[in-house]
């Protein structure tokens, strides 16, 4: 089955307190989004990349960061939207109903996962059609009033916090956006469109180094990850 990978990197960076958007800061002197796409290139069961980034940034991305990049070359740009959910609905456009294979939607910067994680996760979804990479919750969880007041302890179990990649069947994927966007509803993420239409989704543990870069002390945490993760170095 073909499998398309959706990378999301169209974030401002408004919590990163940053000049430069955040997919494009730099770890040890490599812009996350590039030691993200790192992954995916090399990862033999991806046949294509589509890369939803801000329209005004394709040609920066194209000439600057992909460029000595190897197999950058395979990367389809398209623009991203204002949120999320749009660009990733853009980059299904661009895929278009003749792909029918499975579809790897990850967040641009989520640089740590691992090519083990990546297999796994889209082996699930083979079998179910939906899957994604998630970690058991691991602190205590509080519900707070608007006044910072805890209101109660939150039980724990079955509680899952979710990962990207979150891999689909394209049709099935595809008809969850066309319906969020005909209820104009907005997901917090891909697999939460496929959940409100009734459709099961599986989770796969993931691991607690993939975490989304968003904030300084993200960036700090990262720099510890860098030696566990040399595929996302390499040229």
């Amino acid at each position: 089955m073909s499998i398309a990978a959706i990378i999301v990197a169209g974030g401002k960076g408004l919590r990163m307190g940053a000049a430069t958007r955040k997919q494009y800061l730099e770890l040890a002197g490599i812009p996350i989004l590039v030691r993200t796409l790192r992954v995916f290139l090399s990862c033999p069961q991806i046949d294509r990349i589509v890369l939803a980034a801000p329209e005004d940034d394709l040609s920066f991305i194209r000439t600057e960061l992909l460029n000595g990049v190897t197999g950058g070359d395979r990367v389809e740009l398209v623009a991203g939207g204002a949120e999320r959910q749009e660009s990733v609905y853009n980059a299904l456009v661009t895929l278009g109903d003749s792909f029918q294979g499975l579809v790897a939607v990850h967040d641009g910067v989520r640089p740590f996962v691992s090519q083990a994680e990546i297999v796994r996760v889209v082996k699930q979804a083979e079998l179910d059609g939906a899957s994604i990479l998630g970690v058991p919750a691991f602190e205590t969880l509080k519900h707070v009033s608007e006044g910072n007041a805890i209101t109660g302890t939150l039980s724990r179990d079955g509680i899952w916090m979710a990962q990207t990649p979150q891999v689909f069947r394209f049709p099935l994927l595809a008809r969850a956006h066309e319906k969020a966007r005909e209820d104009e509803v907005l997901g917090t993420d891909d697999a939460s469109l496929v959940e409100r239409m009734g459709e099961p989704v599986t989770v796969i543990t993931g691991s607690r180094c993939n975490i989304k870069i968003t904030t300084p002390d993200d960036m700090d945490l990262a720099a510890l990850f860098l030696p566990r993760f040399p595929l996302a170095s390499e040229g």
